[in-house]
């Protein structure tokens, strides 16, 4: 099969010939060992060679900026991001930066507050690369999928978790124009993206702590479920298949993330208890299952056949009757050394071959 075929039947629940692999690609050094150079921005060209070059059969690029946009500079290390939020950059931040400071205070702030507008030229530029180079690949091509923030995330990055957490009692109305402002963006460039021709969507909302939910399932119910059912319900509706992306552990809304239109989540975090084969019994005939690979402790501090022996394992439980992709439960960090993603990937082709 084409990677391209083999990951979109994947998160179909459909059969495939060997488990597909996919992973968020966040680690500088794994670029210039494999392609020969370091990206200073998460690009599409640069992203789509790791791709090819590790052999995975799916990848994540970007809705971006729009042409001529330049952050507003603080200092060296902070700037401000065209939503306004305050962001610090540090050696070991690459390629997302931690928010400090955030625009929206109250309800009061959101007067004369304009959003960015989703509809400004040049926000396709990552995607069209990846998918001119994708082009090219012809039989070996990957399948791209594009990524969007989910409500949650949007207003963290425009308020804070502290100040949500104080508004879901205090100003519910206010959480919820925030996630409003997400879904309007996210559906703009949902629709831009599927134009363009995305493979599919990743909607990046993390609902989980290492403890449990970020919010009471009734706080999740009135304002985040049903922002993040239009999210997945346009990329449905345009024939994409979404992905959700969320860290954490998320039991408390697997039974409310099953009746929306999510074909696949990611990434099962190991050590937030998220158990590969409790989803698998009570999920797996609802989602494609992605990753649970611990990036924490197995990847970064294991030696490579302990990598192998979580594969391994990881194949056995999630791989029968298919439903499953091989990735890391969050990301390919710089705190991994790059044999034991090699050996990961290495084995999740060998180990993952179904039988024809």
């Amino acid at each position: 099969m084409r990677p391209k075929d083999r990951f979109l039947a994947a998160l179909a629940r459909k059969p495939v010939d060997r488990v597909p692999m996919f992973d968020f690609l966040f680690q500088q050094p794994l670029f210039m060992r494999l392609i020969g150079r370091t990206p200073d921005t998460y690009n599409g060209k640069d992203v789509m060679d790791l791709t090819v070059a590790l052999g995975l059969d799916g990848t994540c690029v970007t809705f971006c900026a729009p042409t001529g946009w330049e952050a507003e500079r603080l200092s060296e290390n902070v700037y401000k991001d065209e939503w306004g939020t305050t962001f610090e950059k540090n050696s070991a931040s690459w390629p997302i930066d931690a928010p400090i400071a955030y625009p929206l205070k109250s309800r009061l702030d959101l007067q004369g507050y304009t959003p960015p507008d989703p509809w400004a030229a040049g926000r396709l530029a990552e995607v069209e690369t990846a998918l001119e180079i994708n082009r090219r690949l012809g039989g070996k091509a990957v399948a791209v999928m594009g990524s969007v923030e989910g409500p949650l995330t949007r207003a963290w990055l425009l308020t804070g978790y502290e100040n949500i957490c104080m508004s879901l009692y205090d100003d519910p109305a206010f959480v919820a124009e925030l996630a409003a402002m997400a879904v309007t963006f996210g559906v703009a460039a949902i629709t831009q993206m599927a134009k363009a021709g995305i493979d599919g969507i990743i909607v990046s909302e993390d609902l989980g702590t290492s403890a449990g939910g970020m919010m009471s399932l009734g706080h999740f119910r009135a304002i985040f479920k049903p922002a993040l059912a239009k999210l997945c319900s346009h990329g449905k509706g345009l024939g994409l298949p979404v992905m959700l992306h969320s860290c954490g552990r998320i039991y408390d809304y697997l039974d409310d993330l099953a009746e929306l239109d999510i074909d696949a989540i990611h990434p099962l975090q190991r050590t937030a208890g998220m158990d590969l084969g409790k989803v698998k019994r009570e999920y797996g005939g609802r989602f494609c299952i992605v990753g649970n690979i611990d990036s924490s402790r197995t990847l970064p501090m294991g030696t490579p056949e302990e990598v192998e022996t979580e594969v391994r394992q990881a194949i056995a439980i999630a791989g029968p009757g298919g439903g499953y992709i091989l990735a890391s439960d969050h990301s390919l960090h710089d705190g991994i050394p790059v044999d034991n993603i090699l050996r990961m990937f290495e084995a999740g082709r060998r180990l993952g071959q179904y039988e024809q």
